[in-house]
């Protein structure tokens, strides 16, 4: 695991550098993010070329969760986990749902990213409280130091030896372009057309000043994962050439989405087809819908000039499809979306009602989510686990008719009245993980059973 002492230090810049930097030395890397985090992964395909997953202790128990380690982990010779946040930053002032759990129940060495801007020695001082302020600063067995001057870096790497930490390297500042970073988080590397040029500059940089030899022996003395035999234990075949179909956007637009959730229904004898709302005019042939998150805000124009597409899934929709809108996705049905320049875009209409931008909300991170009737989320009561994240508010809210579920923090902290939802459309501005909620069995089922009944229509 790349940890690190805090968001900004440098992690996603020093994994992306070390990923390609050990596929130039023969290596075949495989990638992973702490957290519910949907950009930083993108970057680890954009260097990779293969998916990252998500290793997230809130939305998988510890037995789900290193499956997940050891199914992304086949055919490849080393793994690395970028953490999220501070090493020990979770729920509350516990350590609950962070890296240093995630590191625990995955039993995995961590190497420690040390941001030196503005200091030398003291960067050392930090690093001791990391090591000592709980009980899984044991698992802290590396350092990275970033932003260092290299005339400073043999003093440093000593006093860390002295701490029985070893000395991984350090990255000079300036030694690439920083990326930029806006409301949801890091610009999605799509949008930086000298990304490739950057990642290999960064690798050559990383090899000249990373210890690579040291990172990788760190990463060799893993532990075995105990009691797991076989990662894929419970999923089925893939999807036959005449299974049910899930359509779900993807582009520029909707780019946010989990691996684990398509996995999830492909084991499930689903096939995915992905489409565009900005370039397509006609929706796939399709027995489901899912619209997930990302930057519709961005692309707002693009998806008011398609309007063949706005008024097909609207009609889909309202005819029974089943559907899973998430944030992004979720705007994406309002009547129209105003964006932070206060400019109206049309959308496709499902909510005769506005959405709009108003900075960061409260209600954002960790979320239950459920219902007291039967729904597309599962029976009455069932609960589902999600993530919320975002800027805009949504007309829904004011008209308490149209708030059909609740939204409760993990800690029970706070509850609030979520988007919508009935027997055949989640719309809502939570981020669900399908693979262990009743919502993935229910979507399941009603794809099924859409794609059954259009059968023997056609019959």
């Amino acid at each position: 695991m790349i940890a690190g002492t805090g968001s900004g230090c440098g992690k996603t810049t020093i994994v992306c550098g070390l990923l390609s930097a050990l596929q130039k030395q023969g290596e075949r890397p495989a990638a992973f993010k702490c957290g519910p985090d949907y950009i930083d992964p993108m970057y680890h395909r954009e260097v990779l070329g293969i998916d990252s997953r998500n290793l997230d202790s809130f939305f998988q128990p510890g037995e789900m969760l290193r499956e997940n380690l050891v199914r992304g982990s086949r055919g490849k010779t080393i793994a690395l986990i970028e953490g999220v946040m501070g090493y020990y930053d979770g729920l509350g002032s516990g350590s609950r749902y962070s890296c240093a759990e995630v590191a625990e129940l995955t039993e995995t060495p961590v190497i420690l990213v040390v941001d030196c801007g503005g200091r030398a020695v003291s960067a050392i001082a930090e690093l001791q409280g990391f090591l000592h302020f709980r009980p899984e600063g044991k698992r802290i067995c590396g350092v990275i130091f970033n932003r260092l001057p290299s005339k400073l870096y043999p003093q440093l790497a000593a006093l860390a030896e002295s701490e029985g930490i070893r000395p991984c390297g350090y990255l000079p500042k300036n030694a690439v372009k920083k990326w930029e970073s806006r409301h949801l988080g890091l610009i999605t590397p799509a949008e930086l057309p000298a990304f490739r040029e950057e990642a290999e500059l960064l690798a050559e940089r990383i090899a000249e000043t990373v210890d690579m030899d040291a990172v990788c022996r760190i990463a060799r003395e893993a532990e075995g994962l105990s009691g797991i035999t076989d990662a894929g234990s419970g999923q089925t075949h893939g999807p036959e050439n005449d299974a049910p179909v899930v359509a779900l956007a993807r582009d520029e637009a909707f780019c946010f989405y989990y691996t684990e959730n398509i996995e999830y229904l492909e084991s499930r004898g689903i096939k995915i087809v992905p489409f565009s709302p900005i370039r397509d005019r006609e929706l796939p042939d399709c027995d489901g819908l899912i619209l997930p998150g990302g930057y519709p805000e961005n692309h707002a124009k693009e998806l008011e000039e398609n309007e063949a597409l706005r008024t097909r899934i609207r009609e889909s929709i309202a005819s029974g499809l089943p559907t899973i809108a998430e944030c992004g996705g979720y705007l994406y049905l309002h009547r129209r979306l105003i964006d932070a320049n206060k400019h109206e875009y049309a959308m496709s209409g499902i909510f005769d009602e506005d959405c709009s931008y108003e900075g960061m909300q409260k209600n954002f991170g960790y979320v239950k989510v459920s219902t007291d009737k039967d729904s597309l989320l599962g029976a009455a009561g069932a609960e589902n686990r999600g993530h919320e994240f975002h800027y805009f508010r949504s007309g829904m809210a004011e008209k308490s008719e149209a708030a059909a579920f609740s939204c409760e923090k993990p800690d029970g902290s706070s509850r609030w009245s979520g988007g919508f939802v009935t027997d055949r459309l989640y719309a809502g501005f939570a981020h669900l993980f399908l693979p262990e909620s009743s919502a993935g069995e229910r979507f399941t089922e009603l794809v099924k059973e859409h794609a059954a009944r259009r059968l023997t229509e056609r019959k």
